[in-house]
């Protein structure tokens, strides 16, 4: 088991809560280096999934900092003793990558590590389109934080602009390409397919929370609008406008055609993959999408609104249909879809980023800012 502490060529990773996108990642970095993973929480209320993490391969500490706040997708927390703790203590971290700039947390490990010579390596998937403020004291924050960062850790094309434009160098970023455990969910689908005849109609599938900017109402529309007798729509997650969902369906006379299967995990959201055709991302703002990852893997084309931060990314890529989130540009990428829908896509090119890719960027980065 790797439970060494923090010491010489140890990477420290600071991050919110666990997430079963993140711990791939974290199992592979683990395998080839000593890691360290801080956990500011070890859940949120705005976050209901079930992550195991392998601590064969890595450390965990949980912190449990104090909450500040809690609005939609986000927590802010104060500032740790213990993290900091973690950062000073001898021999210290010979890297630290911070998976956040938000909270109070973040802020203190920045100026701390900075003040004891510790490399900061800053993880930033966001994008300008999802930047809640572009002036006044929090955008000051941004900068001091990502200027002040070694190394900025970006996911994807649409993030190196945003920290570009705050003015970061091109040369202090590190562009990687966010991904989930993609080789699960390629092998998982075929596996279930090989058992399963094909059903008739053509299904598409949203996985996600139920929020507003998730912009699910006018996916229903665009629906309703193009859909066959035998077309599906099913929505996996939950949330607040769950109520609101269904009673759009019934509105709109979807009845059967329309199912809400609340939030699905390991093996059963790879069926549900393999059970679709298509998956659809219509979000009116988003700083990725990893589910497109997930979808793509899973052999699916993937309707993909161009308000996502992964777009830009996979554009190119086979069974990508981008589309404007209103309900009339998501109505004619669902009815591209099944026009040129010819059976699942196999070995489709989004495998080839895995969180070993992943990993090995990080591990780059960790290099360059300790050499």
């Amino acid at each position: 088991m790797n439970s060494a502490a923090p010491g010489r060529g140890n990477l420290l990773w600071v991050t919110n809560v666990p997430t079963p996108y993140r711990a791939p990642l974290w199992a592979a970095l683990g395998e080839q280096h000593d890691l360290t993973v801080a956990l500011l929480a070890d859940s949120e209320p705005n976050r209901s999934w079930s992550v195991d993490l392998d601590r064969d391969r890595y450390s965990v500490v949980s912190l449990r900092a104090r909450t500040l706040a809690t609005s939609g997708d986000s927590t802010i927390y104060a500032p740790s003793a213990q993290l900091l703790n973690l950062i000073a203590k001898r021999p210290r971290p010979r890297a630290m990558v911070l998976d956040g700039w938000e909270s109070p947390a973040y802020l203190t490990a920045h100026w701390w590590a900075r003040r004891l010579g510790v490399p900061v390596i800053a993880s930033y998937r966001s994008t300008l389109a999802t930047h809640r403020y572009t002036s006044g004291p929090v955008c000051v924050l941004r900068r001091w934080f990502f200027h002040g960062a070694d190394l900025v850790l970006t996911a994807g094309q649409a993030s190196t602009e945003a920290v570009t434009a705050m003015g970061v160098p091109r040369a202090r970023i590190v562009e990687g390409f966010n991904t989930v455990d993609v080789e699960r969910f390629a092998a998982g689908a075929a596996r279930f397919r090989a058992g399963h005849r094909a059903r008739p109609g053509h299904h598409f599938l949203y996985v996600g929370q139920f929020i507003a900017r998730k912009n699910l109402h006018a996916m229903i529309q665009a629906f309703a609008v193009m859909r066959d007798p035998q077309d599906t729509l099913t929505l996996v997650g939950g949330g607040p406008l769950e109520g609101e969902l269904r009673a759009l369906g019934e509105a709109l006379g979807l009845g059967p055609s329309l199912s809400v299967v609340g939030n699905l995990d390991g093996d059963d959201l790879v069926k549900a993959y393999a059970a679709a055709n298509t998956l659809v991302l219509p979000s009116s703002q988003e700083v990725w999408g990893l589910v497109v990852n997930e979808g793509l893997a899973a052999g699916l084309h993937a309707v993909v609104s161009t308000a996502c931060g992964i777009t830009p990314s996979i554009a190119h890529m086979p069974g990508v249909i981008p589309a404007g989130p209103a309900a009339a540009e998501l109505e004619v990428a669902l009815r591209r879809s099944r026009c040129t829908w010819t059976g699942p896509l196999s070995e489709h090119p989004v495998t080839q980023h895995t969180p070993r890719e992943l990993s090995n960027v990080v591990l780059a980065a960790m290099v360059q800012v300790t050499s």
